[in-house]
């Protein structure tokens, strides 16, 4: 195996040490990053008169080539750090390649590299984020005047508008959105010029690669600029929580696509069918994102033992962190991709939906406010009168919605000893009216749901300019380095 070993040791290793201690297998994602870092680092090294410029020149002109290229690192080489360093002493010589690494370390590069690569994934998944959102929003704008049972304990509990149950999820998203963008701000500093744990003697510009690679400042003690991990466990961190709230969302329509419920067609392409059964509509993509929170859970879960109890600064132990937030970053992307697909195409199933809610109880609870705003009840008593109207109608296989409202004021009578209105009773007992009447602010009512809609879409347009905003200062690094070349 090819490895730095220096005039120190002596030998090769085994294969199965080798095997053990190199990160090729993974370095592959983070080789373009690497060519990157070195090219800001030779620029700046240029600027500091450690290189001369045509040594600047020759060693950015053998990197250039290599962006793009470097898919796998051989089994023979130790890491991508290696494979990048010996492309270009093939390519310019020894004597200038070897200058290449010149105050720094594989220590800061690979901690910069970790970042560039894990920013790319946070802007890809926080655009993903705001598509689910707008997917979520887009649904609920179509279902705004359907009502449907709001669900406590998995039971019926009160009307509520289908727009309400979308919007909530969206609204959960949009918190993940924004512990996701502001980790990004953690995320982007960096740990370059930090070398091996102590810096470098050598009169670097730390500021100036950071300019650079588009970070937005310094990872300033060197020490912690190697040895930390935290951003990539907040990031990963950041996705579990996302994931939840995916996986509740999944599970809710799985539940919903049921006979049982019925509440939803699931698309044709997130569905498969039985090799047995030729009835079946399985809703497997549903599943599979109820499954992939497990799989991130599980990656956080390695993250965090591996980095437990390591002391300061850099161990080889830290390399095997890497694979994890990689394999989180890319279920958390596919999941919120596929499940943005499925929103759109889905389809609320709105006669079944107000089929449900007339023959539940759910209106129940209005009606026991009914009894407290015009019959002055106390609302505990309200509430056990209702109670007792429900036990009666549930033995007749009858609900308040389906009644006239003349016997229900009658029962009322009987059970709380006011009298009530035919009028307000009816009102009361429309699963329709009973979701208008609850205008408290983010409530069901089809007021509060379109104000709730324009709010939400003002939002997504400013989080799209934030998040082109985040690229800015990467695209103008780069720029920068096309221009000192």
């Amino acid at each position: 195996m090819k490895i730095t070993r220096g005039g120190r040791l002596t030998g090769d290793l085994t294969d199965d040490v080798a095997s053990l201690t190199s990160s090729s297998e993974h370095d592959h994602y983070i080789a373009d990053d690497v060519i990157e870092i070195n090219m800001a680092h030779s620029l700046m090294l240029v600027k500091a008169g450690c290189l001369t410029p045509a040594e600047g020149r020759a060693i950015v002109a053998a990197l250039k080539p290599l962006i793009g290229k470097i898919k796998s690192v051989p089994p023979d080489m130790e890491d991508v750090h290696m494979v990048i360093e010996e492309e270009v002493t093939k390519a310019v010589g020894a004597e200038i390649g070897g200058k290449m690494h010149t105050g720094k370390s594989r220590n800061d590069q690979v901690a910069t590299a970790l970042r560039m690569r894990l920013r790319s994934y946070l802007i890809a998944i926080c655009k993903a984020v705001s598509e689910l959102q707008t997917a979520l929003n887009g649904k609920a704008a179509e279902s705004a005047g359907t009502v449907m049972p709001g669900f406590t304990h998995l039971q019926h509990a009160q009307p509520v508008s289908a727009a309400l149950h979308m919007l909530a999820y969206s609204d959960m998203l949009g918190r993940s959105l924004g512990r996701l963008m502001d980790c990004y701000r953690r995320v982007n500093l960096s740990p370059m010029g930090a070398a091996a744990l102590a810096g470098t003697g050598f009169p670097i510009d730390r500021a100036l690669v950071a300019r650079y690679l588009g970070f937005d400042g310094l990872l300033e003690n060197t020490m912690d600029a190697v040895a930390s991990r935290d951003f990539a466990l907040e990031a990963v961190s950041a996705l579990s929580i996302m994931m939840v709230d995916m996986s509740r969302l999944a599970e809710e329509l799985v539940i919903w696509s049921t006979l049982e419920f019925g509440y939803v067609d699931m698309p044709d392409d997130h569905s498969s069918t039985s090799s047995i059964m030729p009835q079946k509509k399985n809703p497997v993509t549903s599943e599979i994102m109820r499954a992939k929170v497990g799989d991130v859970f599980g990656e956080l879960a390695a993250m965090t033992v591996i980095m437990k109890s390591l002391p300061l600064a850099y161990n080889l132990d830290m390399q095997e962190v890497n694979p994890h937030i990689w394999r989180a970053c890319e279920a958390s992307l596919l999941s919120l991709r596929v499940m943005a697909d499925l929103v759109r195409k889905m389809r609320l199933r709105d006669s079944r939906l107000k089929d449900v809610v007339t023959k539940d109880f759910s209106v129940a609870t209005e009606l026991a406010d009914v009894l407290v705003r015009e019959g002055g009840l106390p609302f505990r008593k309200a509430h056990q009168a209702v109670g007792a109207i429900v036990k009666d109608l549930s033995a007749s296989s009858k609900s308040l919605s389906e009644e006239p409202a003349s016997r229900v004021a009658g029962m009322v009578l009987e059970k709380a000893g006011v009298r009530i209105s035919e009028a307000s009773v009816a009102s009361a007992i429309d699963p329709v009216k009973n979701a208008d009447v609850r205008a408290t602010t983010g409530g069901p009512a089809r007021k509060e749901i379109k104000r709730m809609l324009a709010e939400r879409g003002a939002s997504a347009k400013k989080t799209a300019a934030a998040l082109v905003a985040l690229s800015e200062p990467i695209d103008r690094g780069r720029r920068s380095m096309d221009a000192a070349l």
